[in-house]
């Protein structure tokens, strides 16, 4: 690894990017007509299965839950990962901001929660975001998501960094704030969509939870951070 001030990893979804609305594993929840614990488990399931294409994923939901209609399961889970491996859209700022980071001396990351079809799109549509990064930790090919504090070490492990600083950017407190506290990072809380934070903003405030070393409302405000 080349000299550098520090590692910085990025979250995806609703952090550099955009992609569907509701989750996937709402989606999927909903055509497949799972219950919440099913929902639960079938999504852990797509976050953590290194399925490449769909049957793949549809034969592991199956026998997760293996009550699920075998004929129709397969054009469901098709359907879905069409539509998620083209919905990913970069988000205002996102390229500028990598960019001048790299240019300033950070090394930088992904580190997201993300099944394959999502981050195909983002590899297709958003390459102003892959091609700027060095390293890409991801869900579906490490086994294990997000607030997973293993996932972070490993993160500054396989990246290299070593005892370098290590920031997280992310828009959740409890996937990527709180584990990234754990782990010994440094925290950058981007508020993209601040009323699903509500109950933990609330309680940060309160001194019940430990703050972030810095708050944005969009990505703009990241950069003074940084010293940008």
């Amino acid at each position: 690894m080349k000299r550098i001030k520090g590692m910085i990893f990025f979250d995806l979804g609703h952090t550099l990017v955009e992609g569907t609305h509701p989750s996937v594993r709402r989606v999927l929840a909903q055509r497949l007509g799972l219950s919440e614990k099913e929902t639960r488990r079938v999504g852990r399931l797509i976050m953590t299965y290194p399925a490449r294409e769909p049957d793949s994923l549809a034969h592991a939901i199956l026998s997760l839950v293996p009550r699920l209609d075998r004929a129709g399961i397969g054009h469901i889970v098709e359907d879905v990962w069409k539509a998620q491996s083209g919905a990913a859209a970069v988000r205002p700022g996102a390229a500028a901001l990598l960019h001048s980071l790299k240019s300033a001396g950070y090394g930088l990351g992904i580190l997201s929660n993300t099944w394959y079809p999502f981050f195909l799109g983002v590899s297709t549509f958003c390459r102003e975001i892959t091609e700027a990064v060095d390293h890409v930790i991801v869900s579906y090919e490490a086994g294990k998501k997000k607030p997973d504090v293993d996932l972070y070490r490993t993160a500054r492990q396989e990246t290299g960094a070593g005892e370098l600083p290590c920031w997280m950017v992310g828009d959740t407190y409890e996937l990527d704030m709180a584990p990234a506290m754990t782990a010994g990072f440094s925290t950058v809380w981007l508020l993209t969509h601040p009323e699903r934070e509500t109950p933990l903003l609330a309680r940060v405030l309160r001194g019940e939870l430990p703050r972030p070393d810095w708050t944005a409302a969009c990505l703009d405000e990241i950069g003074p951070y940084f010293g940008l």
